[in-house]
C-alpha cells in the first residue's frame, strides 16, 4: 500500500521505517514541526511529579535540560527520574522511559483517564507539572482541579502547522497512476491540518483543469489523450484515513474521508490496522 504519515519528522522516520517493513510504500509529510519555547524549566524540587500529554513533551523537556550547566542536568534530573510521570499513553510513556524516568503511569491515551489515573494515584503534596504545548487539545490542570490536586503547567514548546505538503506528497496525492492510498494521522490538529491542505489541493488541481479545459476549447484540440492528460494534475481517489483515536477518525470522516482506528489509541495497534 502506499501510504502518507503526517507525524513531526522525528516520529515519522521511525513510522515510516516500521511500515517499510511491513512492505509498504512510504511517504513523509509532516502536519507540524516542533519549536522549543524560550522559557526556563521549572525545578524538580518545587514539583511532586510530571504529566505529559505528548511524546514532544518529552523531548521539549529534555531540549531544555540539556541547556543547563552539566553538573546542575546531572542533579535535575535525577531529581525528575525519581519522581512519578504520568503519560496520557503508550507513545508518550515510550518517551519518558527513554528520557529516563523511572516511575512511570500510563492512561489509555485519553485525557480523562489520564485525570483519572493521577487522581488514584498521585499521592505527594508538592504540584504537579505539566510539561505541554502551546496548542492543547484539553486542559489538564483543569480536570486535575475537580479532583483536588494542584497542577502547574509549563509550555516548552509549540507546534507550527506546515505551510504545505512536500512536494513528494503533493506529487503523489495527484498521481492517478499509483494513487496515495492510506494516510497515517496521529493527532487532531495533524487531522485538521491535513484537510485543509488537501482542500487548498484540490482546489488548486480544479483551477489547473479549468484553465486547460479553456485552452483547449480555444485551440479546438479536444482528444481522448488529453483528457487522460488532464487528470494527472487533479488528486486521485481520496486515500484512507488511518487514525490513531476514533475522535480523530470522526474529524476525517467529516471531511469526506473513509477513515478507520483501533478500540484504543494505540500505536502497535493502528499499525496492525494497516496491515489487515
Amino acid at each position: 500500500m502506499r501510504l502518507l504519515v503526517t507525524r513531526p519528522a522525528l516520529d515519522a522516520a521511525a513510522l515510516a521505517d516500521s511500515l517499510a517493513a511491513l512492505g509498504h510504500d512510504v511517504l513523509i509529510s509532516p502536519m507540524i514541526e516542533i519549536e522549543l519555547n524560550a522559557a526556563v524549566l521549572p525545578r524538580a524540587e518545587a514539583h511532586g511529579g510530571v504529566a505529559l500529554t505528548s511524546a514532544n513533551g518529552a523531548r521539549a523537556f529534555m531540549a531544555h535540560l540539556a541547556q543547563l550547566p552539566q553538573k546542575q542536568r546531572d542533579a535535575e534530573m535525577a531529581q525528575w527520574a525519581a519522581r512519578p510521570a504520568f503519560a496520557i499513553g503508550p507513545q508518550t510513556a515510550a518517551a519518558l522511559q527513554a528520557a529516563g524516568f523511572q516511575d512511570i503511569h500510563q492512561a489509555d491515551g485519553d485525557l480523562s483517564a489520564l485525570v483519572d489515573l493521577i487522581a488514584a494515584r498521585y499521592q505527594a503534596a508538592l504540584p504537579l507539572l505539566h510539561i505541554a504545548g502551546r496548542d492543547r487539545a484539553g486542559d489538564l490542570a483543569a480536570g486535575l482541579k475537580h479532583k483536588n490536586i494542584v497542577c502547574a503547567r509549563a509550555v516548552l514548546y509549540r507546534a507550527e502547522a506546515v505551510a504545505g505538503f512536500s512536494a513528494a506528497a503533493a506529487a503523489a496525492l495527484c498521481d492517478a497512476r499509483e494513487p496515495v492510498e492510506g494516510v497515517v494521522i496521529y493527532s487532531q490538529r495533524s487531522a485538521d491540518i491535513f484537510c485543509a491542505l488537501y482542500a487548498g489541493l484540490t482546489d488548486l488541481s480544479s483551477a489547473l483543469h479549468d484553465d486547460k479545459t479553456d485552452d483547449k476549447t480555444d485551440n479546438k484540440t479536444d482528444n481522448k489523450t488529453d483528457n487522460k492528460t488532464d487528470n494527472k494534475n487533479e488528486p486521485s481517489l481520496r486515500p484512507k484515513a488511518f487514525c490513531l483515536s476514533e475522535t480523530i477518525a470522526a474529524t476525517m470522516r467529516t471531511a469526506g474521508f473513509e477513515a478507520v482506528a483501533p478500540p484504543t489509541p494505540d500505536s502497535n495497534a493502528l499499525l496492525a490496522m494497516i496491515c489487515v
